[in-house]
């Protein structure tokens, strides 16, 4: 099979996930709401004093914790959902290599969890730019005068290594637990134990008060996650290949 293919049945299954469908509905309508509440207020078009706080509190609270429980919940679920139903061992009896599988699993999951984000913010988001363009154009204009080029793109890259060593990591913990549950405790393990790793390298530098400049720092970052990324996808990758399903 193809990896075009495998790509195109991995992301019918994930648009297909009835259940996710519906919470992302939920965290759309809540972010939109409190986005609408908030902008209202600041416009003074509510009352501060009015009753519409103790409903837009609550909204922003639920929609924060929500959509944090959402970002570890569904990447999780989408990555363990053949382990689940007991049909990866039929996907691979068909002929679908384990290592094309792995990074089709990972490469779709990353898709899907995106275009979910880009779904919930999306209303907040564009009514925004809509409601304050001058404070958009100010803080774009502001962006441009601070950073350069060479600040941006190592803050960009940062930011895509980190979220790829996060799902390669987790990935990892699917395939050691067989998409059981525990599965995500041994994720917030590995992640504990990464984090400490990491500290080894800053205390002495932050006691030493040898800061160096902000991309030392981020160029730090960056090659811990690329050698997080490498390590669990090795250890992904050859524990699925051994894998007894």
């Amino acid at each position: 099979m193809e990896l075009k293919n495998i790509f195109r049945m991995e992301m019918y299954k994930n648009r297909n996930n009835k259940p996710y469908l519906l919470v992302i509905a939920i965290l759309t309508i809540m972010t939109s709401v409190s986005t609408f509440l908030g902008i209202a207020m600041i416009e003074d078009k509510i009352a501060s004093d009015s009753g519409v706080v103790s409903i837009m509190i609550p909204l922003i609270v639920f929609s924060a914790l929500g959509i944090g429980v959402l970002s570890l919940l569904f990447p999780f679920h989408l990555l363990n959902v053949d382990y689940k139903n007991k049909v990866i061992s039929l996907i691979f009896a068909s002929g679908v290599s384990r290592i094309k599988y792995y990074f089709v699993k990972i490469s779709a999951t990353i898709l899907t969890c995106f275009i979910a984000v880009l779904t919930i913010m999306f209303i907040p988001t564009v009514t925004f730019l809509l409601v304050y363009p001058e404070l958009f154009v100010e803080i774009m204009r502001s962006i441009i005068e601070n950073f350069t080029i060479s600040n941006i793109v190592p803050f960009l890259l940062m930011a895509v290594c980190t979220l790829l060593a996060y799902f390669v990591t987790l990935t990892t913990a699917v395939i050691i637990t067989k998409g059981k549950v525990s599965g995500i405790f041994l994720f917030f393990g590995f992640s504990f134990a990464v984090s400490i790793f990491q500290a080894m390298f800053y205390v002495p530098q932050i006691f030493s008060f040898d800061h160096g400049s902000i991309n030392a720092d981020i160029n730090v970052a960056i090659v811990f996650s690329i050698v997080q990324i490498i390590v669990f996808a090795l250890i992904g990758l050859n524990v699925l290949k051994n894998q007894d399903l």
